[in-house]
C-alpha cells in the first residue's frame, strides 16, 4: 500500500500513534490492492504510525515515501525464504545420511531452514516498522486552507 505524496487527515492520536485517514482516489476503482486498503466502497483508507512530531487531530498532512520499503520487504519476506530453504538443500545433500534416503534428508533440512527463516524475517519486518517513520517515510503537515 502506497501513500506517495498522498494528503491525508489525522483522525487520531492514541498512545504516541497517528491514525491517519486517507480519501479514496480515481485510481482506486481499478487497482487490484483495493481490498487491503479499504474493505468498503465508501470507507477511507488508514494508515498507524508512530507520532514523529507534533500534530494535532484534524491536520492535513502529506505522506511520502523515501526509499524502496516495499521492495525490502518483499526481499525480506520472499527472498529469505527462498535462500534459506535452498541453503538447506544444499546442506542436506552434503551431510552424512546413515538411515534415510538422501533426498529425504535434503528436505526435511530444507524445510527446518525454512521454519527458521520465518521467524527471522518475522523479526526483521518487526524492526523495519519501528523505524518507518524516520527512514522510510517523511510526514509534513500542510498549510490550512
Amino acid at each position: 500500500m502506497l501513500f506517495n505524496g498522498e494528503t491525508g487527515v489525522i483522525q487520531a492520536i492514541d498512545n504516541k500513534q497517528l491514525t491517519i485517514s486517507f480519501t479514496i482516489g480515481d485510481a482506486c476503482d481499478t487497482c487490484g490492492l483495493k481490498v487491503v486498503c479499504a474493505p468498503g466502497k465508501t470507507s477511507d483508507r488508514q494508515l498507524i504510525l508512530p507520532n514523529p512530531g507534533n500534530f494535532s487531530v484534524g491536520q492535513k498532512i502529506q505522506v511520502e515515501e523515501l526509499s524502496n520499503l516495499e521492495l525490502h520487504l518483499a526481499l525480506i519476506q520472499f527472498g529469505l525464504p527462498m535462500i534459506a530453504f535452498l541453503a538447506g538443500l544444499g546442506v542436506g545433500f552434503i551431510l552424512p545420511q546413515n538411515m534415510i534416503a538422501k533426498e529425504l534428508m535434503a528436505f526435511l533440512v530444507a524445510l527446518l531452514g525454512l521454519g527458521f527463516s520465518f521467524f527471522t524475517a518475522r523479526a526483521l519486518v518487526q524492526k523495519i516498522t519501528d523505524i518507518i517513520p524516520e527512514k522510510y517515510l517523511r510526514i509534513q503537515s500542510l498549510p490550512e486552507g
